[in-house]
C-alpha cells in the first residue's frame, strides 16, 4: 500500500535539495559573472546601480518569455517537464516538480544565454551595466524560485507578495495567461494578467 505521507516527505526533501542546488548555481553564476565583469570593465558606481535595476527588469522579462514561450511551447523539450509540474498540483509529489531551473546545469545555461545577449550589447555601448545585471539576475532567480516554492507548498509569504499566490494559481487554472510567477509586470504589459 502506498503511504501518501511518505511520498509527500520524499517529494519535499527532493524539492528542497533541487531548490538549494539551483540557488547555489544562480548565486555562483550571478556573483562570479558580475564580479568578473566588474573587475574587467571597472564600471562606475552609478553603472552598478543602474545595471542592477535594469537587471531586475530584464530578469522579470526573461521569466515571462521563458515561461510563456519555452515552457508552454507545444511539443518543446522543456514543455514536457513543465507539464509534469502542472499535472502534479495538489498531489503528494507536487514539491518534487516545483523548481523552475530544472537543475544547476540549466540554471547555468540560462546565465550563458542571457550573457550572450547582455555582455556583447553592453560592451558595444560601453555602459558597464552587465556586472550589476548579472548580480540582479542571480538574486531574481533565487527569489523567484523561493517564492514559487512557497506558493506551491503553502508556506509563509511576505505581505507584499501574498497576492502572488492567487496570481500564480490562476495560471494553473488557465495556463494561457499569468506567466510571471509573482510580480506580473510583463503580464500587465502584454495583457496576459487577466
Amino acid at each position: 500500500m502506498v503511504d501518501v505521507q511518505q511520498i509527500r516527505e520524499a517529494a519535499l526533501e527532493y524539492g528542497r535539495a533541487s531548490k538549494r542546488a539551483n540557488a547555489i548555481a544562480a548565486l555562483v553564476c550571478g556573483a562570479l559573472g558580475g564580479l568578473a565583469l566588474g573587475w574587467l570593465w571597472r564600471p562606475r558606481p552609478w553603472a552598478w546601480v543602474a545595471g542592477f535595476l535594469l537587471g531586475l527588469l530584464h530578469a522579470n522579462f526573461f521569466e515571462y518569455i521563458y515561461h510563456r514561450w519555452l515552457l508552454h511551447w507545444p511539443q518543446g523539450f522543456l514543455t514536457k517537464y513543465h507539464l509534469i509540474h502542472h499535472s502534479t498540483i495538489g498531489q503528494p509529489d507536487e514539491p518534487a516538480h516545483v523548481t523552475i531551473g530544472g537543475g544547476p546545469q540549466y540554471v547555468a545555461l540560462l546565465f550563458v544565454i542571457n550573457g550572450l545577449v547582455v555582455v556583447p550589447l553592453d560592451w558595444l555601448l560601453g555602459l558597464g551595466l552587465a556586472p550589476g545585471m548579472f548580480l540582479a539576475f542571480g538574486l531574481y532567480m533565487i527569489a523567484t524560485e523561493e517564492v514559487h516554492w512557497r506558493i506551491h507548498v503553502g508556506a509563509w509569504l511576505p505581505p507584499g507578495i501574498r497576492s502572488g499566490r492567487e496570481h500564480h494559481f490562476a495560471h494553473h487554472d488557465y495556463p494561457n495567461g499569468r506567466f510571471n510567477v509573482f510580480f506580473p509586470l510583463f503580464d500587465w504589459l502584454f495583457g496576459t494578467a487577466r
